[in-house]
């Protein structure tokens, strides 16, 4: 899978739901004002009703129309107020825009209800008519603020942002989390596949080699009889050929039994035991078998860590990652450390030598992988081999002519 498969794969949906919340949004305020408005109109219909008859009762009393209207004026959501005679004139009014009726008798001949946009806010404009005490037509025209509805909606807009923010935030803290579950994913679904065709293709080569070493093991230790017999009864001048020629027997056998090593599935042993007193024996060995004075390699451990493991085997990995140090720097200084990391165990191996090329950096744990003049390349590739078999991992941080660190991490307890 491409890299911007999983990008679009994640960043879809989530654009998606983004787009139907704002959408979804949208429509619900656009519900809830038209919603409230309609409620608002039906409340003043019947506030207007109600107002028809008060009025038509003061005017059957000769109260003035300029008299009436204050005594309603003072409602809060009551705007404006204004009765108009049958022609249309206006008789008397009152408004609180400061002596200013905003109203327009072309919008009354068409309809009953209308909004208006105003400096303080949207009115809701209502005409009606009523008969008089004297039989009269008049009309009652009225203004309602809509400002608890658009404050009601104003906090509703707050409230949306505050809360598409903070889901924009934690999806994107989700998205990122996900994007990177996935990247790993894909990581290790290629190393599975890596170590899968890696599987295979040794499988056939064991089979091969198996049967290979086997056919030459046989005919080796009749020649290595032969040379030994060759040694006793040969004259003095000739037996240095027949010593090099066991030599080399002896080589060859060592190099069947190294394939067959590489080759052959593990099977651990585990046990329980201290991590310092591994280093130190591996350590101790190290020194023994190439005569370097004990300065030479440094241990540096934290806390005591113990560790279950094959003991042997992480043994055998530890000193050949001091070979390989040696190797790179005969008079170089090594450092050994180990410390548990979290839930691992690390343990590394850094040396002063001139460190490990960029080419050859990405097939270092690659077997019969090499550019020494020595051995068949095989040591890397079985340090890497245990480590896995204990489900961990060895990697290497290196560059030209700064040395070269190895570090193994392995699960804990």
């Amino acid at each position: 899978m491409k890299r911007q498969s999983p990008f679009l794969f994640l960043s879809l949906p989530f654009l998606g739901l983004v787009v139907l919340f704002l959408v979804s949004s949208h429509l619900n305020r656009y519900t809830i004002r038209n919603r409230v408005e309609d409620l608002v109109e039906e409340q003043l219909q019947a506030t207007s009703e109600i107002l028809n008859n008060h009025v038509s009762h003061f005017l059957s009393e000769d109260t003035p129309a300029s008299e009436i209207f204050p005594l309603y004026i003072g409602e809060e959501s009551i705007y404006f107020m204004a009765l108009l005679d049958g022609e249309r004139n206006i008789l008397g009014w009152s408004s609180r825009f400061e002596g200013y009726l905003p109203l327009s008798l072309k919008e009354t001949e068409t309809r009953r209800s209308w909004v208006l946009e105003s400096p303080v806010g949207r009115i809701l404009n209502h005409f009606s008519s009523f008969s008089g005490p004297d039989g009269e037509t008049y009309f009652l025209y009225l203004g309602y603020s809509l400002s608890s509805l658009e404050t009601m909606l104003s906090r509703s807009r707050e409230t949306f942002w505050i809360i598409f923010l903070s889901l924009c935030g934690v999806g994107v803290f989700f998205f990122i989390g996900m994007y990177r579950l996935q990247g790993r994913y894909l990581q290790k679904a290629r190393e599975l596949e890596k170590q899968t065709q890696e599987k295979e293709r040794f499988r056939e080569i064991s089979a091969f080699t198996s049967g290979v070493a086997h056919e030459i093991k046989n005919p080796l230790n009749s020649l290595s009889l032969l040379c030994d017999l060759f040694e006793k009864k040969a004259p003095e001048q000739m037996r240095r050929d027949a010593l090099l020629g066991k030599a080399e027997v002896r080589k060859i056998s060592r190099i069947v039994d190294q394939f067959s090593a590489a080759l052959k599935p593990l099977s651990l042993h585990l046990e329980r035991f201290e991590l310092d007193d591994l280093i130190e024996e591996a350590r101790d060995s190290f020194l023994r078998e190439y005569g370097r004075p004990p300065e030479d390699v440094r241990i540096e451990s934290g806390a005591a860590v113990s560790i279950t493991a094959d003991r042997g085997l992480l043994w055998q990995v530890l000193l050949n990652l001091l070979k390989n140090a040696h190797e790179s720097d005969p008079a170089g200084r090594i450092v050994l450390k180990g410390r548990r990391q979290k839930r691992e165990v690390h343990i590394s191996v850094r040396d002063s030598g001139a460190g490990v090329s960029p080419r050859d950096l990405p097939h270092i744990f690659d077997p019969f992988y090499g550019n020494k003049q020595e051995g068949l390349g095989i040591g890397l590739y079985l340090s890497r081999k245990i480590i896995e078999a204990h489900g961990g991992r060895i990697r290497v941080h290196s560059s030209p002519g700064a040395g070269a660190e190895f570090v193994i991490e392995i699960p804990g307890e």
